[in-house]
């Protein structure tokens, strides 16, 4: 156990830096369509312009997600580059596709923490920085993950005073079936296993059951496919794979994932070639920063 932790170590700033709204993460995905690490900012107005957005909302938007801390920007004569931050890379690349499973060692790692109401921002802050982490509540006060990320944790946030404090533990369930019951509680298997139908039917619509992948619901737009490719984005970010020692092979982690490769295809026979149309339309298109190709 650690001891607890009071210590000045930044500023006061606990605001939720990280947290995608629906049009950041369109914003986001712009770097996803592209597989780009930098994308002009004329580009990403162009692209979501076909989203229904603004280009006064995109800007406004930019501006917002540099402030937040999820893009840099950089000026290229009159043209802004926009990069994303490494840490929402990692995140992208980790919708793209991680599928590593942790252990289960007969323990939990836990956060234990009691920060007030009256510090409401920075107890936000505690739980998304967590979630981001892979912990999830079991209940208030206590969130559980299977890899100790209690260092990391710590390193990203701010000053905790006052009444506030929190600490990193281990927890040992008194059985097997109290993990299992723990694991399905705090990370919500029945309310991932709920939504998983209705994804799973839209999918098959959009191929015909499978057998023929962008072969079914021609007249879908990429409005309403992005609406579908969100829903599919915020469960597998809101579900991590989890020990099948626990929670079986079959798990909706899982699903999602999978769920996840088929958007992917979805939008490659679909929308790949009009989205670098678009880009290819842009002056600034020789500037974009390009990920490296599998």
């Amino acid at each position: 156990m650690t001891g607890v932790h009071r210590g000045t170590k930044r500023g006061a700033d606990v605001g939720d830096r990280y947290r995608l709204t629906r049009i950041a993460f369109d914003v986001v995905s712009v770097f996803g369509c592209l597989r780009a690490r930098g994308v002009p900012g004329p580009v990403i107005v162009n692209v979501l312009a076909e989203h229904g957005y603004s280009t006064s909302s995109v800007h406004n938007q930019l501006v917002r997600m540099v402030h937040r801390g999820i893009l840099s920007s950089e000026k290229f004569g009159r043209v802004s580059l926009y990069r994303l931050s490494e840490r929402m890379l990692s995140g992208f690349l980790y919708i793209a596709g991680e599928r590593s499973a942790p252990e289960f060692d007969g323990r939990f790692y836990a956060a234990v923490y009691s920060i007030p109401e009256s510090a409401r921002m920075l107890r936000d802050r505690f739980q998304y920085v967590g979630r981001m982490l892979g912990y999830r509540q079991l209940r208030p006060g206590l969130m559980l993950a299977f890899v100790d990320r209690g260092r990391d944790m710590a390193a990203q946030l701010p000053d905790v005073d006052g009444p506030s404090w929190y600490e990193f533990v281990t927890l040992e369930p008194g059985s097997f079936e109290a993990a299992q019951r723990m694991t399905s509680q705090a990370f919500e298997l029945e309310a991932a296993t709920s939504v998983l139908p209705t994804l799973e039917a839209e999918l098959s619509a959009l191929s015909n059951g499978g057998q023929t992948p962008g072969g079914g619901r021609q007249d879908l737009s990429l409005t309403k496919f992005f609406d579908l490719y969100y829903e599919v984005s915020r469960a597998v970010m809101t579900h991590p794979i989890l020990p099948a020692k626990l929670v079986g092979a079959n798990q909706p982690a899982v699903r999602f994932r999978t769920l996840m490769d088929r958007c992917n295809v979805e939008y490659y026979l679909r929308f790949n070639d009009r989205v670098l149309d678009i880009a290819r339309g842009s002056s600034s298109f020789d500037i974009i920063e390009w990920l490296p190709q599998d």
